[in-house]
């Protein structure tokens, strides 16, 4: 954190409409393997979450990743896929299709769906059994940037007031002690959802994935190798 800042962290987990399903989806198993499921999911092009969460299905640990690991979890996938399981690999354009029922599951990100389920209470996300993951996105001065007025900003959002504001706009999970306490003076029910203040029991059950293995150009190709087939 020498030259950064985090600006907001999401969770990595399965959405899914219970209008669609008899059955509540909360394992990877049953994404990637329930045949009532066929052609009705999506997974994530993010190598880290996908992945990530399939190595935590398999009892693997995402945050130390190994050639076996890695190996594993992308066969389950690409098996997936291979057997049209798996509709597409998408960003977060899953929300369209999710929030009008023609995708019954997505692996999906804590925030998107905390926003959706505002026109839409069937749509219910969840940590997957295994475990999910947990990602941040960072502020950070590029060299040569402006670093009085690029810390001033970031000194500004860190104030919890305003972090609560933002926390309250963009529904994923702030880094600002306090802004919780501040959210819960004008909007409780924000400030009580789990998914944008997530508990240490919450927290327990996400992991981070190993950066080392993000930078791994022999996974980096297979991954793009499997987006494409």
């Amino acid at each position: 954190r020498t030259f950064s800042l985090p600006w907001q962290s999401g969770m990595t987990g399965i959405a899914y409409n219970e209008k669609l399903t008899s059955t509540p989806i909360t394992s990877i198993d049953q994404v990637l393997e329930d045949p009532k499921l066929k052609g009705k999911v999506t997974l994530l092009t993010e190598m880290a979450d996908t992945l990530g969460v399939v190595m935590k299905a398999n009892g693997d640990d995402p945050g130390s990743v190994t050639d076996e690991t890695f190996n594993r979890a992308l066969e389950r996938v690409q098996a997936a896929v291979d057997s049209g399981q798996i509709r597409q690999f998408t960003g977060n354009d899953y929300s369209g299709p999710l929030s009008s029922g023609d995708l019954i599951a997505a692996l999906s990100w804590s925030g998107d769906i905390v926003q959706l389920q505002a026109d839409n209470a069937s749509l219910k996300w969840g940590i997957p059994e295994g475990g999910g993951m947990i990602w941040t996105d960072n502020m950070l001065i590029p060299k040569g940037g402006d670093v009085l007025t690029a810390s001033t900003y970031m000194n500004y959002v860190y104030d919890p007031v305003v972090a609560a504001k933002i926390a309250a706009y963009v529904n994923y999970v702030t880094p600002v002690k306090g802004a919780k306490e501040e959210l819960a003076k004008t909007d409780p029910d924000t400030a009580s959802n789990p998914l944008i203040f997530p508990d240490d029991t919450t927290l327990a059950q996400v992991s981070g994935f190993d950066s080392k293995a993000l930078n791994n150009q022999d996974y980096i190709e297979k991954w793009q190798t499997l987006l494409g087939a």
